[in-house]
């Protein structure tokens, strides 16, 4: 409205009337333009905020971080006294204030129950709530001297998610349009906020074992492998503890799988609770439990698993099943500079506390510093057992398993080469259960290995070592894939490929033990032909070992006389004729005949009896 006065009569005219009125709707037109523009800013202003706060929103995969920059957004274009958001903790039914901002952020890390105050009772009903008052205090909002508040309940669906809190010290301080802003921008959040914890619990379930609570086994290797570069750069120690359970399968035999995983939730929290924070236990297999221990020693860790032995033999539930533990510790760098090489003496250490019957700690460190053969024995077969029984039969398995047996007992083998022999033929004979009709075929093969040493005269050691050639001549084939070695057809050019390995890999596995250079080589050779069609090396005649020879002869002779698929053995004299037929291109003649001449004997001899 526009006006004028004046004290004389009659000083306007009909003309003015009209200039005025013209005036007055300009301005009217001007004050409604500067209303609608102001309007059109704010609503800009308001767009431009939750385009923000969508962006932040949709890009932030880490929830606390969401909701700091969300209640900074909110301060700087809002004149709120405080911003808070609360997030819903179910299991005590508490809204704790997660993230604030304002002049008075104070409030941080309250837990308000559900039904109590402003924002635990828009929790618990759902509904938001505008409130003024003309005093302070009057309103149990977070702060004590707000005039206004406003709460909005964040929920995804039929899900509280937890709460959007405003206030100010200053009453009706929040218009109608801002509660518009703050109703789109709490559906906002809870969008962003049920995404982010679907990530989080995703990120958990991915590092956390679901059934113990502790971390998984690729979680420990990650860290293991973080650990092992730092140590390598500082030259600290770390050390790794296996854990192995013992007499557990016979929880899960007596009283049910359901039992089973309540044994192992409980030793995984006796491990987490009893392990320091800078540890990381996980659980590494069926019944394995495995802990990373930064900046610890051998001698350190060897105590804190014995601590941790006696926290499990000592607990009544465990107890009440008999349950223990069997302990294996290694060391960087005492026992290896590759995280590898650590967890296979801890590995090794493992089945040494469980052969002596388990509840103990055991470590290979025990045995390079002792003088008991026996203790070394333990070691390695220790290990090789471990090895088979997590059936590492793969081609890439090998130089681990050449390397350890190297490793564990690096000098004592050459004082008893029984050591790792016995261990090379449980290798052996995995090898032969692998694979269709084989078991027992080492033991015939080094049986007319023995027939045609004798007939040579070989002395009595020499007899022994091509005895042990025998039995493992095929060691090698525990790295060829199971599918090349029962496959019924023809191999292709690349199974033959594979297949053709294994004397070289037998050869490898063998060069481990000390003293067993002709055994090594008789297996490396023992596919080699008399004419020089044979492989690897392509020998011919005397350039083959004897012993090699020797075995190709016994190994064609056994493999003649097994029943296979679908096709019977053959019998002696058929078995005799073949080798008859290819003496002097694939087998040596000399030999062929002493074999055929000692096989007769035997028969004559048995007919005789």
């Amino acid at each position: 409205m526009a006006a004028m006065s004046t004290n004389n009569e009659y000083v306007f005219e009909q003309r003015d009337l009209e200039v005025l009125r013209t005036a007055a709707g300009q301005v009217s037109v001007a004050v409604e333009n500067a209303r609608l523009f102001a309007e059109e800013q704010r609503r800009s202003r308001q767009f431009a905020f939750l385009n923000s706060v969508s962006k932040t929103a949709i890009s932030s995969e880490d929830a606390e971080q969401m909701l700091a920059e969300i209640v900074g957004n909110i301060q700087k274009n809002f004149q709120f006294d405080h911003i808070g958001i609360g997030i819903l903790d179910y299991a005590t039914k508490e809204i704790e204030i997660r993230s604030e901002a304002g002049t008075t952020a104070h409030e941080k890390g309250k837990k308000i129950p559900l039904g109590t105050g402003i924002v635990g009772r828009v929790a618990r009903s759902g509904e938001a709530a505008l409130m003024n008052a003309s005093e302070p205090g009057q309103l149990q909002g977070l702060l004590p001297g707000s005039r206004t508040v406003f709460c909005i309940p964040i929920t995804y669906g039929d899900t509280l998610l937890g709460a959007l809190n405003v206030e100010s010290e200053k009453e009706n301080a929040i218009s109608p349009e801002d509660v518009l802003v703050m109703n789109t921008l709490a559906d906002l959040l809870a969008t962003a906020l049920h995404n982010s914890f679907v990530f989080q619990k995703l990120q958990t379930q991915s590092i956390t074992d679901g059934l113990t609570g502790i971390k998984t086994r690729r979680f420990f290797w990650e860290a293991l492998s973080s650990e092992w570069k730092r140590a390598s750069r500082s030259g600290r120690p770390f050390s790794v503890v296996l854990v192995d359970l013992d007499k557990f399968k016979e929880v899960n035999d007596t009283f049910g799988h359901l039992e089973g995983d309540l044994v192992l939730a409980r030793v995984g929290r006796l491990l987490e609770q009893k392990c320091r924070q800078s540890n990381v236990v996980a659980r590494y297999g069926g019944d394995e439990f495995i802990i990373l221990m930064p900046e610890t020693g051998a001698e350190q860790a060897q105590i804190l698993a014995e601590r941790l032995r006696l926290w499990l033999a000592t607990d009544p539930m465990l107890a009440e099943h008999h349950i223990t533990g069997s302990f294996g510790v290694g060391s960087f760098p005492v026992h290896g500079f590759s995280a590898e090489s650590i967890i296979r003496v801890a590995d090794a250490g493992m089945y040494i506390s469980k052969k002596a019957g388990g509840d103990r700690v055991s470590t290979s460190e025990d045995s390079t510093q002792g003088e008991s053969g026996a203790l070394h024995r333990q070691v390695v077969s220790g290990y090789i057992e471990g090895f088979l029984q997590r059936e590492r039969t793969g081609p890439e398995h090998l130089e681990e398993l050449v390397n350890t047996l190297r490793k564990i007992a690096p000098g004592t083998a050459e004082k008893e080469a029984a050591l790792l022999r016995d261990s090379i033929e449980a290798l052996a004979r995995t090898s032969e259960s692998r694979e269709e009709n084989a078991s027992g075929h080492g033991e015939a093969v080094a049986q007319y290995c023995e027939m045609i040493g004798r007939a040579l005269r070989l002395s009595q050691p020499d007899l022994r070592e091509l005895d042990f050639a025998g039995r493992v001549h095929d060691v090698g084939k525990m790295f060829v894939p199971e599918r090349v070695l029962n496959k019924q057809s023809s191999l292709t050019d690349e199974e033959f490929g594979l297949l053709k390995e294994h004397p070289r890999l037998g050869g490898e596995i063998l060069a481990t033990v000390p003293n067993g250079e002709r055994v090594q080589k008789a297996i490396e050779a023992h596919h080699e032909c008399f004419d020089g069609s044979g492989y690897p090396a392509g020998l011919r005649g005397e350039e083959i070992p004897q012993w090699a020879r020797i075995l190709a002869v016994a190994d064609a002779y056994a493999n003649l006389t097994t029943d296979r698929h679908l096709a019977p053995g053959k019998t002696s004299e058929q078995a005799v004729a073949e080798l008859e037929k290819y003496s002097g291109t694939k087998y040596d003649g000399m030999l062929v005949r002493i074999l055929a001449r000692e096989l007769k004997a035997e028969r004559s001899m048995n007919l005789g009896s």
